[in-house]
């Protein structure tokens, strides 16, 4: 499990105060070719509505845009590294 992510704008949050995404991240060996990472990145929405979510590599270009349905969870992969365990990312949301 990587750590927390760097937050990239607004935290929406529910009527509750709580924040409506629960965001994951884990590098995992592929299969074929277990020396390449995926960088996996997992958002679950908490709340009634749905959310524009943005992922990106930390002070990177290289970014994943989805929809994130109410209730929903979406696993995404930012990208595939030799050797690469550890990653840093950004979310932002809308």
């Amino acid at each position: 499990m990587q750590g927390a992510a760097e937050s990239g704008g607004n935290i929406v949050r529910d009527s509750l105060g709580r924040p409506c995404l629960d965001v994951e991240a884990a590098a995992r060996r592929e299969t074929i070719n277990p020396d390449m990472l995926e960088h996996v990145v997992s958002v679950k929405n908490n709340c009634s509505r749905s959310l524009k979510v943005k992922v990106c590599y930390y002070g990177s270009e290289q970014c994943k845009q989805f929809d994130v349905q109410r209730y929903q969870r979406v696993d995404t992969i930012l990208g595939v590294m030799r050797g690469i365990q550890f990653f840093r990312y950004t979310v932002s949301q809308k």
